[in-house]
């Protein structure tokens, strides 16, 4: 026994909702932070392989990386567009 199906063919859309659509163009991204962005001392944030949330303190600026430590023994080289700033409240 065949199983029978249907198709449904949506209704083509008006040229209003083609124009609204071209109209709502997407914001432009945000420049992405370079070394100038970021100085010795500053406490800074950036997401491991893991997805987790590591929070430390810039100790070196090198040409394209910044080394990290986060205080718990361990040392981060991080680039600058993965980091982000962090503000103490």
């Amino acid at each position: 026994m065949e199983a029978a199906y249907a198709a449904i063919e949506p209704p083509a859309p008006d040229a209003t909702v083609r124009a609204q659509a071209a109209a709502a163009a997407p914001l432009p991204a945000p420049p992405k932070p370079t070394r100038n962005d970021f100085r010795c001392g500053e406490k800074v944030a950036f997401e491991d392989k893991y997805l987790q949330t590591v929070v430390g303190t810039i100790v070196r600026i090198n040409d394209r990386t910044a080394s990290i430590d986060p205080g718990d023994g361990t040392k981060w080289r991080v680039g600058f567009g993965l980091l982000r700033h962090v503000l103490d409240v």
